[in-house]
């Protein structure tokens, strides 16, 4: 897989955001992501950016993409980033994917970064929310275009149960996880994926921020 560091000139800014892309862990880093590492430099005053390329389905199925979110967290942690400084961000299968990193540095007795961003996170690749067939038809991105099929019998699984957290971080335990700012639309197929997150990682003590968008 690749890294693609971006460092805002003269800042001295000392956070670094960790960002893992979209795509349903069958898209890559494109264009519209380098666009978006641009905007998190600059919104955050200058903290660095660090985009990850992970390996993608259906070549590498799961857990490739969590095995390079983990090495790309390594790699900030030996440039010499305290954990306390790095923010993961992810949209979509990177948000979800955000989701399974934390939980498995917790396993390995890694330190959890100081915040997690997920907008429109994906964490249930068992497709068992409400909002998947009710919001299929006005959904902009996913909806009545078809391209919702791309979230259904997900190669990213491979031969391993979808309900696995590290795949679907919806059936895993948050406790110990670092603050969190979860946003959706209303109008989205992942909305119950978010909204069913939100309100889990809150009852297990975690502070989470959870914007709703009418009608997005």
């Amino acid at each position: 897989f690749k890294m693609e560091y971006l460092t805002w000139n003269g800042s001295e800014n000392p956070y670094v955001i960790l960002q893992l892309h979209g795509g349903g862990y069958m898209s890559g880093l494109q264009g519209q992501y380098r666009k978006m590492a641009g905007l998190y430099a600059e919104i955050s005053s200058g903290a660095a950016v660090l985009s990850v390329d992970y390996r993608l389905a259906p070549e590498y199925p799961f857990p490739a993409a969590l095995e390079d979110a983990v090495a790309a967290y390594k790699w900030l942690r030996d440039k010499g980033y305290e954990s306390d400084r790095i923010i993961v961000v992810g949209d979509s299968a990177g948000g979800g994917l955000a989701m399974a990193l934390c939980m498995e540095l917790r396993t390995n007795g890694e330190p959890m970064p100081a915040g997690l961003v997920a907008m429109s996170p994906w964490t249930d690749l068992a497709i068992t929310g409400e909002s998947y067939t009710k919001n299929r038809e006005i959904d902009p991105v996913f909806g009545a275009d078809g391209g919702g099929e791309m979230l259904l019998h997900s190669p990213y699984i491979g031969e391993n149960d979808a309900k696995n957290p590290l795949i679907s971080p919806m059936y895993g335990n948050f406790t110990g996880f670092p603050p969190m700012l979860i946003q959706v639309g209303t109008h989205e197929m992942l909305y119950d994926d978010a909204a069913s997150v939100a309100k889990k990682a809150k009852e297990q003590g975690v502070p989470v921020r959870f914007t709703v968008y009418e009608g997005m």
